[in-house]
């Protein structure tokens, strides 16, 4: 068998180098002793003939379970803390640990994945800097909610919301909401995520125009809605007749804040959120809301990166692509 064939071993690659075994070992964990030019002639041969560490392949049922990285934002965020929880749910059936890690939080939050890569099998996380991984070469890397380009370096599970955010355009337009605005977090606003809300929204738009308003997730909701709910000039024209939140979290503390103020929802002004979240269903009212089943997000991920480490999966392309979409739940804020 040649080696396009068969996997590719650690003395193929040396081979290709033009090098040692121990210098290929080197090279692929990111350790001292060779200089930057031979690294990366080492991680380009590895790279073209797809090679993996045995630690990756049959190595496996030997040297005890896999564990799974999985790097996320802010473990206080609902969103996260469920995510989380799911993915060990996930990977108990095989055996495997799963170790979490937060990169907001982190003392340096841009080489939080590249650190937690070190100490696990495979990474999954949410716009994870994927280069000085294992030396970019032989580690299952999964980026979730990423586009179709990020294909290119990664796996990706892709959250597809097109058809949801649809759906919710036809159900507000038969509820009678014609000036609906989005609710964005503060960074990088028009977020991706608002930008499609918009996009789906300007059909039912009376004026075609769907106004963004960025506001932080903990603070500053009152002064924002006594702002955007004014009629007249104070709120650009008839009054906001439907607010859509960045996620589910937001939406709930939008919702507290209209009951505060007096606003009836959805009576005098509709709310939705996005996620789906556990606490969109223990509110009153309960949320409309873009669900997205995180137990599909986590299992699907979890299979991906096991073909990637039985090596039935490669670790780029569309191969390695999956999606998981959201749908509408109706509740009674709308």
């Amino acid at each position: 068998m040649t080696t396009s064939q068969r996997r590719a071993t650690i003395i193929d690659v040396a081979k290709r180098a033009g090098v040692s075994r121990q210098t290929v070992t080197r090279a692929v964990n990111d350790m001292p002793g060779i200089s930057p030019a031979t690294r990366e002639r080492v991680l380009a041969a590895a790279r073209e003939m797809n090679y993996r560490p045995s630690r990756f392949g049959r190595g496996l049922v030997e040297q005890g379970p896999v564990t799974l990285g999985l790097a996320v934002h802010d473990l206080s965020n609902s969103y996260f803390a469920e995510l989380g929880a799911a993915f060990v749910r996930a990977g108990a059936p095989h055996g495997w640990n799963v170790v979490l890690a937060e990169t907001e939080q982190a003392r340096r939050p841009e080489t939080a994945a590249s650190e937690l890569a070190r100490r696990v099998d495979a990474l999954v996380g949410y716009h994870v800097v994927t280069d000085q991984i294992r030396g970019g070469v032989g580690m299952p890397v999964v980026q979730l909610d990423a586009s179709r380009s990020a294909m290119e370096e990664s796996g990706v599970v892709e959250l597809d919301s097109v058809q949801a955010t649809r759906d919710l355009a036809d159900h507000l337009r038969a509820a009678g909401v014609r000036r609906p605005a989005v609710i964005d977090l503060p960074e990088n606003s028009p977020s991706r995520r608002a930008r499609q809300l918009v996009e789906a929204l300007t059909s039912i738009a009376a004026n075609g125009e769907v106004p963004v308003h960025p506001v932080p997730l903990r603070s500053g909701h009152r002064e924002l809605l006594e702002q955007i709910l004014e009629p007249g000039p104070a709120g650009g024209g008839p009054p906001l007749d439907a607010l859509i939140a960045f996620n589910d979290e937001l939406a709930v503390r939008l919702l507290r804040e209209l009951r505060t103020m007096g606003i009836d929802v959805p009576g005098r002004i509709k709310v939705v959120g996005v996620d789906g979240l556990e606490l969109a269903s223990l509110v009153t009212p309960e949320l409309t809301t873009l669900e997205l089943d995180l137990e599909a997000v986590a299992r699907e991920t979890v299979e991906l990166v096991r073909g990637m480490l039985e090596g039935s999966v490669p670790l780029r392309g569309p191969e390695a692509h999956r999606v998981v979409p959201y749908r509408l739940r109706v509740g009674e804020s709308t």
